[in-house]
């Protein structure tokens, strides 16, 4: 998972704050903490979550993560897509910025589940009103390859691969299709003329969320206001409002990458 490292602020600097893991719709502690600007990472939105954001959407940027497998075995206390599409189309009537909203699809399994859920979220988020967005996100679920069995792969990420609930419920949905990265470029490739699509190269937070708020990545003393860490752009030097050390929150999602 990237690390997110906070800095020492000094001086008249915009503070760049990150809710990076956990359920920001069930713990509120982060809500006293908030800064100039504000990342939400959630794959929840809730009635008093909206009024929360709606208070603050002078300073709050959503990064709503979707996998396409809410309700499912995969992620039971999650909503499904109709009703995390219906909140986000709640909170955007009811006042908030649109251009603060960046739907990040997130994993994508390396298979024909994961592509039948990229085309459905594709679908849902560009070709239906009165919900179109612009600009999505899309982050694969890594996968190696095993030492001894070459042409076979396993969930990269080890905190994953050892759960036992993975490997006795699931794991025969997890494979890696040969085929799937052609599919996959070729679907996104259908898309790039009708939303900006980032598939890993552009920073984690970055020009992006600053420009929904009419900033460039300047201070006024001509320092940036996100540096990053030995110039890597997965590790924003940001102020960090959800929990320091992160853990899989109540949600029990099986495939978080957060530790249990």
């Amino acid at each position: 998972m990237n690390d997110v490292i906070t800095p020492t602020i000094i001086g008249p600097k915009k503070i760049v704050s990150y809710y990076k893991s956990g359920d920001p719709t069930r713990d509120k502690s982060w809500v006293s903490k908030l800064t100039d600007i504000n990342i939400i990472r959630t794959k929840r939105i809730t009635d008093e979550f909206i009024d929360i954001c709606l208070k603050n959407k002078h300073r709050i940027y959503l990064h709503v993560e979707i996998s396409g497998m809410g309700q499912t075995i995969f992620e039971p206390n999650i909503p499904s897509v109709k009703q995390i599409r219906d909140k986000i189309i709640e909170l955007i009537k009811r006042g908030f910025p649109q251009k603060q909203i960046l739907i990040v699809i997130n994993p994508i399994l390396q298979n024909d589940n994961g592509l039948n859920a990229v085309k459905l979220l594709l679908r849902i988020f560009t070709e239906f009103k009165p919900l179109y967005v612009r600009r999505m996100r899309f982050k694969l679920l890594p996968y190696r390859e095993i030492d001894e069995k070459p042409g076979k792969f396993t969930i990269a990420n080890n905190n994953i691969s050892k759960r036992p609930e993975v490997r006795q419920k699931i794991h025969m949905y997890l494979f890696k299709n040969p085929s799937f990265f052609r599919d996959y470029w070729n679907l996104v490739n259908k898309y790039r003329g009708v939303v900006q699509i980032d598939t890993g190269d552009e920073p984690l937070i970055g020009i992006t969320e600053l420009m929904a708020f009419g900033l460039n990545n300047k201070n006024d003393d001509g320092t940036p206001i996100i540096p990053y860490e030995n110039g890597n752009r997965s590790k924003p030097l940001v102020n960090i409002i959800s929990a320091r050390n992160p853990v899989r929150c109540q949600n029990r999602c099986l495939l978080c990458p957060f530790r249990f």
